[in-house]
């Protein structure tokens, strides 16, 4: 059996290798691409500069994505882990995948799962709940999914094709009703290429995709809407069956505004031996290759849409303090090269507490991959607190600064939401500002 330094050797070896230089694309790139010079004109209540002003910039957000699933709000059985889970999730997170399961949202034709009270179902919270939750705590709702061909309701399964379409037409009203306009942005179809090869009958259509982006235009004319597929970015190639998928719908005109890839790097949920577990260990190894990684984003950025690594799953390859360490490597190496990419808009962990996670059956078990960011007891393991790290000190502006005799003040940062303060006679003032990558114009802020 491999030991715990050769894992780790053949892991970051391809990184280590050349090292410098893929230091120097990620640093640039984050420069490049994350980071611009704010210019804003201090004026008092009267509109007159106001020069020689000390003043306190501090970012309180990032316009970068970053969340995981909320699969687990109030889903623990003991109420301290609930109350633990929501806070961590907005200490950690300004992003979450919301459960919109069609089979879990309406096991009885009729009857959906949307309100606080809706009756319980594992890992699938009520999505009025979490949507309420992301309303309180500053944080990005998005959906999962519209159509996704497995989790079909058993009563609607076995529907003629065109009787089932209409369904989902009912499904896609009943949620632009109730939830139009507070989300951050759609998943429209899920895995179609996964499931079409399973033998699934809508995601074998031919127009599948045409169909469901269409009908999502008509009936949320306003939102952003994404096309999701199980498919790891360091594979990505001109000839993938996902890339190739998207460009010819883009070729007919299919209203795609985002791509998401999935990066889980499930090593062990299907072994059964030691032999078998080896085997997926090393297996694994060329997705933590940033020469596979960069390869994978260019070539999907080439489609000139933004992306998404909308499903990220990290294994731990045991339970030792080394076995957590490596976990946090490899994240960090992976947020770095997603978060210098310039066509990447947002990242989602997947699932975040160990021995929560889904499994279909005794060949599919997520929860031998230890892929969480948080121990079993809601406690943060070194790859959470590395998250925390690059997005709260390395990634993030901070500083004082005094403005000019035109009450104009400037300085470089990370785009994203700042509180801006000034602090006059003993007194405290501050304004909130939005500091994105196409702020154009100064900001003219009253203090």
């Amino acid at each position: 059996m491999l030991t715990k330094s050769e894992i780790r050797d053949m892991y970051m070896q391809p990184y280590e290798s050349k090292k410098d230089e893929y230091d120097k694309r990620i640093a640039e790139g984050i420069e490049a691409n994350r980071k611009g010079n704010c210019r804003m004109q201090i004026l008092d209540t009267e509109g007159r500069p106001v020069s020689g002003l000390r003043v306190h910039v501090n970012q309180i957000d990032h316009a970068f994505r970053h969340g995981a699933n909320i699969f687990m709000l109030d889903e623990f059985e003991n109420e301290a882990y609930n109350t633990e889970y929501r806070r961590l999730f907005r200490e950690y997170f300004n992003l979450a995948t919301v459960p919109f399961f069609w089979k879990d949202n309406e096991r009885e034709e009729g009857n959906p799962r949307y309100a606080k009270d809706s009756p319980r179902i594992y890992r699938r919270p009520p999505t009025d709940l979490c949507v309420e939750y992301c309303d309180e705590n500053g944080i990005l709702p998005k959906l999962h999914c519209l159509v996704y061909d497995e989790w079909t309701p058993d009563w609607a399964i076995n529907l003629p094709l065109p009787e089932l379409k209409k369904k989902y037409e009912k499904r896609f009203r009943e949620i632009a009703e109730r939830y139009s306009g507070r989300m951050y942005e759609l998943e429209v179809i899920n895995e179609v290429l996964r499931l079409k090869k399973d033998g699934y009958r809508l995601s074998a259509e031919p127009d599948v995709i045409a169909w469901a982006f269409g009908l999502a235009r008509e009936v949320f004319p306003n939102e952003t809407l994404l096309i999701n597929e199980a498919a790891m970015v360091p594979w990505m190639r001109t000839e993938d069956p996902y890339y190739l998928l998207i460009r010819d719908n883009l070729q007919k005109g299919v209203s795609i505004d985002k791509i998401v890839m999935q990066n889980q790097l499930y090593t062990g949920v299907g072994a059964h031996t030691p032999e078998e577990y080896e085997r997926d260990i090393r297996n694994g190894v060329p997705v933590n290759d940033p020469e596979n990684i960069f390869r994978g984003l260019d070539v999907m950025a080439s489609l000139g849409l933004p992306l998404e690594i909308g499903e990220v799953t990290v294994p731990t390859f045991g339970e030792t303090e080394e076995d957590e360490q490596l976990q946090a490597d490899m994240l960090r190496l992976w947020y770095s090269i997603w978060f210098s990419h310039p066509a990447v808009e947002s990242v989602l962990y997947w699932n975040t507490p160990e021995g929560y996670a889904h499994s279909f059956n005794d060949n599919w078990v997520e929860n031998r991959v230890r892929g969480g960011l948080f121990h079993h007891d809601l406690t943060p393991k070194k790859s959470a607190l590395m998250l925390k790290k690059l997005f709260d000190e390395e990634w993030h502006t901070e500083g004082e600064y005094v403005t000019d005799t035109d009450g104009i003040l400037e300085f470089r940062g990370f785009f994203g939401k700042y509180d801006i303060a000034a602090v006059t006679d003993g007194k405290q003032d501050s304004r909130q500002i939005s500091f994105q990558r196409h702020t154009a114009a100064p900001v003219s802020l009253v203090l």
